[in-house]
C-alpha cells in the first residue's frame, strides 16, 4: 500500500494540517497506485469566546466534493462524511468537543470509501467549501489518499447528497427523482432537520419506501428498521450522538436493489412538515 499527503502543513509544523481560514479550490490527487481505497480526513478549529458543540463545529466543512474525472463520486458535508464512515465501514470518527472557550474542536479519521481503480485519462479531483462557525477560528483541514491496501471485494462507491424541503403538509410524498442509475443501492441515509427525542415522534421522515418501476421493494419504520451506530443515544446523548443522531440508516446489503437497470425512486411519509433534509444513497458502481 501507499499513503500520500493532499491537504497538510510542511512536515516539522506544528499546525496539524493545512490552513483552512478559506475554502480550497478544485485540486488533484496525483495517482500513486493502481487503485485509491479510501480517503482520512480530519478538522481541526480553534475555540473563542464559547464552547462549540460538535455537530455545529462540523458546518465548517459545509461540502466536500470527490471527482473521478467529470463525475461526482462523493458530496457531502463533514457530517454525512461521518455518516458514510459509521455505515459503510461500522467506524466512528475521532472527537474533541471543547467545553469551554479555550482550546479546541478536533473531528478526525473520517475514513471516506472510493475504491475506484486509477485512469491515466481521469483526474482525482476534490474541493473544499469553508462556512464560517461562530466562536471558531484558525481552523485547518487535513486530507490523506490510501493506494492499493489490499482490501478485498470493494467496489466503486458513489455517494452524492440529494437536497429536498418535505412537502408542506403532513402526509406520504413521492420524491420526483430517481435514484442515479450508476449500479447497486446497498444503503439509504437520510438526514432529519427533526428527529426522535425525548419530547418529540413527530419526525421530519417517518417512514420511507423504496419503489422500484413504481412497485413496492422495501419500506422501512425510522424508529424500528434504521440501523443503529455504537452509542447513538436519543435522550442522553455523547457527543457523536449529537453528530449522528439526525442521521438514518437503512441497510440494503449484500444484495442491494439494482438501479442501472430499473427506475429506482423514494416515497417518504412526512410527519413534520416543510424540513430541509437531505437523501444519501450509497450505490457501489457497477
Amino acid at each position: 500500500m501507499k499513503v500520500s499527503k493532499v491537504l497538510d502543513a510542511a512536515d516539522g509544523s506544528a499546525t496539524p494540517g493545512q490552513v483552512f481560514t478559506a475554502s480550497i479550490n478544485q485540486q488533484s490527487i496525483p495517482n500513486d497506485g493502481a487503485q485509491l481505497d479510501y480517503l482520512k480526513l480530519g478538522l481541526k478549529g480553534a475555540v473563542s469566546t464559547a464552547a462549540v458543540a460538535i455537530e455545529s463545529f462540523a458546518g465548517l466543512l459545509s461540502e466536500f466534493v470527490l471527482r473521478f474525472g467529470s463525475d461526482n463520486r462523493v458530496v457531502g458535508d463533514a457530517g454525512d462524511l461521518c455518516a458514510l464512515m459509521a455505515f459503510y465501514y461500522g467506524e466512528i470518527p475521532t472527537i474533541g468537543e471543547n467545553t469551554d472557550n479555550t482550546g479546541n474542536d478536533f473531528l478526525g479519521g473520517i475514513k471516506i470509501p472510493v475504491y475506484q481503480k486509477s485512469d491515466a485519462s481521469r483526474q482525482f479531483l476534490i474541493q473544499a467549501t469553508r462556512t464560517a462557525v461562530t466562536n471558531i477560528d484558525t481552523e485547518t483541514i487535513s486530507l490523506s489518499a490510501y493506494w492499493d491496501t489490499g482490501e478485498a471485494n470493494r467496489k466503486a462507491i458513489h455517494f452524492v447528497k440529494v437536497a429536498h424541503t418535505t412537502s408542506g403538509t403532513a402526509g406520504v410524498e413521492t420524491l420526483g427523482s430517481r435514484i442515479v442509475p450508476e449500479g447497486n443501492l446497498i444503503g439509504l441515509i437520510i438526514k432529519e432537520a427533526n428527529g426522535f427525542n425525548d419530547g418529540n415522534i413527530d419526525t421530519s421522515v417517518q417512514r420511507v419506501k423504496i419503489l422500484v418501476n413504481g412497485k413496492k421493494q422495501a419500506e422501512f419504520n425510522t424508529l424500528g428498521d434504521h440501523t443503529p451506530i455504537d452509542e447513538c443515544d436519543f435522550v442522553t446523548p455523547s457527543p457523536l450522538s449529537d453528530l449522528l443522531r439526525t442521521y438514518k440508516f437503512f441497510d440494503l446489503r449484500p444484495a442491494g436493489i439494482d438501479c442501472k437497470g430499473q427506475e429506482v425512486t423514494i416515497q417518504i411519509d412526512v410527519q413534520d412538515a416543510s424540513d430541509a433534509i437531505r437523501i444519501l444513497p450509497v450505490i457501489e458502481i457497477v
